[in-house]
């Protein structure tokens, strides 16, 4: 059985604290299974690394949700630290990374076989072109960044990859987040987000993740 390819990018515009945005593909063979561009985070903690892990993470996270843990997976990446990183080659040091590193880790050892592989930056212009347009959709709503980082403290982990994000306007409800997904029961994801790929409620959650990582051995088993 062949691998899956996996090929991911982010970036970050301006570096550091600004809209930290990834892109992802995932091809089987010559076919290709499935492409996503979202936003990390916005403003205080985004980097170009922290969109490159997040990019990682959400693609990872997506494969084993729909059922490919039993295939063998390789990951291209044009970011030379992310790939030693994972191979141990480098030590990470960044704090902002840690935890987004040890989400990786823990998502990677529940799949056959996960490997990282370097590619320069040409052959991975698909991803790159992914990661841009979500940075570009994210400056036309900038606002969304903003109000993340007052929902992040807020949030509840539900168990597994799902979180409850409270509502700005109604103090009583809370949206339902499936990171695993990238979806969210709020309306803005329903009417504008679907496009985009993230609302503030999944910004919020992504956050609150990265902070708070799942502790090893209470995910769910594939």
């Amino acid at each position: 059985m062949q691998h899956l390819s996996v090929y991911c990018d982010g970036s970050c515009g301006p570096n550091p604290g600004g809209v930290a945005a990834f892109g992802w593909t995932v091809y089987d063979g010559e076919e290709k299974v499935c492409e996503f561009c979202s936003v990390a985070c916005v403003g205080e903690g985004a980097t170009n690394n922290v969109a490159e892990y997040s990019a990682v993470v959400s693609v990872l996270s997506w494969l084993l949700a729909n059922g490919y843990a039993k295939r063998r997976v390789v990951v291209y990446s044009d970011s030379e630290l992310l790939v030693r990183q994972f191979a141990g080659k480098y030590r990470v040091k960044a704090l902002n990374l840690v935890p987004l590193h040890r989400q990786a880790l823990e998502l990677a050892v529940r799949f056959r076989e996960v490997a990282f592989r370097w590619i320069p930056r040409e052959k991975n212009a698909e991803a790159d072109a992914l990661s841009q347009r979500a940075r570009r959709g994210a400056l036309l709503s900038c606002g969304r960044g903003e109000k993340a980082q007052k929902l992040a403290p807020l949030v509840r982990h539900l168990g597994a990859d799902l979180y409850a994000v409270p509502s700005q306007s109604d103090p009583f409800k809370a949206y339902t987040v499936d990171l695993s997904k990238n979806t969210c029961d709020c309306p803005d994801f329903q009417a504008r987000g679907k496009k985009l790929g993230y609302c503030k409620h999944i910004l919020a959650a992504r956050r609150f993740a990265a902070k708070h990582p799942k502790p090893p051995g209470l995910e769910e088993t594939a």
